[in-house]
């Protein structure tokens, strides 16, 4: 615990209103509170309109952390009502959308800051999530310096901060990166990077020119930047940015909080399974697979590797959920005529799970992830190796970074991308490769997946990397 006999700190935290950031910018302030006494945070949460889901997962992450017996008194949560969708006509995706639901809060946020303002003069810093850089205007206004929450990697950063300068410097056209004919030396990536593993929203031309380049040149006026990553797992990334880079502060790994979970089946059906012999499937709170033809593939695959399973399997978005899966009313409409009934011993399909929950369990051997950065810390936290099957944006990035530059899983697919027209299907062959060698358990990747699981631990506890980063980012707010 912080003895720190300092005056008070107030601190504004606002996330983004997307489901994985909102959870991690919430731990990041249970952490704080736990550890730094003198600290009070407000979190203003946002909502996704159309997003029930997330609402429901924000809803519970506030309950749970103002509950009593939390000694988190120093976290307030100032919830704002949820925008009508109507109110925004045209946005072509989630992201969008959530940039425009930041955008229309900024006079709020002016006033709660003005208002703080008029009761004490203790507000001493914003943290302001990677999408909410707008708000460091607003920051600016009062003289309250702004530091960037960045829930992706390192390496994420850096590749942005690389693009951002060629372009800004060299007059580079991002997007014509793409075309590429050998793979891209990027300064935070210790192996060259192929263009297939690009994110869209790196090179479409749009979202490059009115979001991520935009971001990136805001992070520049930050007093400084809090990544969700460990010095141990990226090195060579956090040792490679430029002078113009604010300060770089490692705090992870944090996990993203779970709701609590009574009585779960799942959890339940895993407690009478041998240790390490399931295999987990899961791509994300918005991964599906458009075509049925992937999700019978996929089922080959399983089946014939005989290993037992448990498949997150989502519904694509209807017209009105606009980029958010749903839920199946019956699975063997898209599954394999008899796959259920084959399978029903050994394995179970189904639609939402509590995947930190999952990870956790003893039975768990190996997991076919979309590569999201919280589904790779949460991996490595359990010592669980990962098959990577990226599904969108800066996935195919995390994926070649775990399996070319750092061994910590083997590879299904790198550069699969589910909003590609022309994307291949990925074969049974292929996918059933891939689950007999994560879930092979003398291989060289489960051995340095239980190696980092270590190192994960050791971050942050006193004494580690992200606990030292986490101390000197407290006495700068200061």
């Amino acid at each position: 615990m912080a003895n720190h006999k300092e005056r008070v700190v107030e601190l504004f935290f606002i996330p983004s209103p997307l489901m994985g950031h909102v959870g991690q910018l919430v731990q990041l302030a249970n952490l704080m509170a736990t550890r730094f006494h003198h600290l009070t945070i407000n979190v203003l949460v946002m909502h996704l309109p159309n997003d029930p889901i997330g609402t429901n997962y924000t809803h519970s992450l506030i309950a749970s952390s103002s509950e009593p017996d939390n000694d988190h008194n120093q976290i307030k949560f100032i919830q704002f009502p949820s925008m009508d969708l109507d109110s925004f006509p045209e946005y072509p995706n989630a992201g969008v959308l959530a940039d425009a639901v930041i955008e229309r809060h900024k006079p709020i946020v002016r006033e709660l800051i003005a208002s703080c303002f008029s009761r004490s003069d203790r507000l001493s810093a914003l943290v302001v999530d990677m999408f909410c850089t707008s708000m460091i205007d607003v920051g600016k206004e009062f003289g309250v310096p702004s530091y960037i929450f960045f829930p992706p990697s390192a390496a994420v950063l850096g590749i942005m901060f690389y693009f951002q300068t060629l372009e800004d410097e060299q007059g580079q056209e991002i997007s014509e990166l793409a075309n590429a004919e050998t793979p891209l030396i990027i300064p935070s990536y210790a192996k060259p990077v192929p263009p297939t593993v690009l994110p869209y929203v790196f090179l479409d031309k749009d979202s490059w020119s009115k979001r991520f380049g935009r971001y990136a040149r805001k992070y520049r006026e930050a007093k400084g930047i809090i990544i969700n990553t460990f010095l141990e797992l990226e090195p060579h990334a956090l040792h490679s940015y430029d002078d113009k880079t604010p300060p770089v502060y490692t705090v992870g790994p944090m996990l993203k909080p779970e709701k609590p979970i009574p009585n779960n089946e799942l959890l339940q059906w895993l407690d009478g399974q041998p240790n390490s012999s399931v295999l987990l499937l899961c791509f994300g709170s918005r991964g599906w697979f458009e075509l049925q033809d992937q999700v019978k593939e996929i089922a080959t695959a399983i089946e014939r590797s005989g290993y037992r399973f448990i498949w997150s399997l989502r519904r694509p978005p209807s017209e009105n959920q606009k980029g958010f899966p749903g839920e199946h009313t019956d699975y063997n409409e898209v599954l394999p005529d008899g796959f259920l009934d084959r399978t029903s011993g050994k394995g179970k399909v189904v639609g939402w799970l509590p995947q930190t929950a999952v990870l956790a369990h003893v039975a768990v051997g190996g997991f076919v992830s979309h590569c999201g950065w919280n589904s790779i810390l949460e991996s490595l936290w359990y010592g669980v190796p990962i098959a990577t099957w990226p599904i969108y944006n800066e996935q195919s990035l995390n994926a070649h970074q775990l399996v070319k530059e750092v061994g910590l899983a083997v590879e299904i697919s790198l550069d699969y991308n589910q909003f590609n027209k022309n994307q291949r299907l990925v074969s049974a062959e292929e996918i059933e490769k891939g689950i007999r060698e994560v879930m092979d358990s003398r291989s060289e990747v489960r051995a340095k997946v239980a190696e980092m699981k270590t190192k994960s631990r050791m971050a942050v506890e006193e004494g580690g990397s992200s606990f030292a980063s986490l101390r000197q980012l407290v006495d700068d707010f200061m």
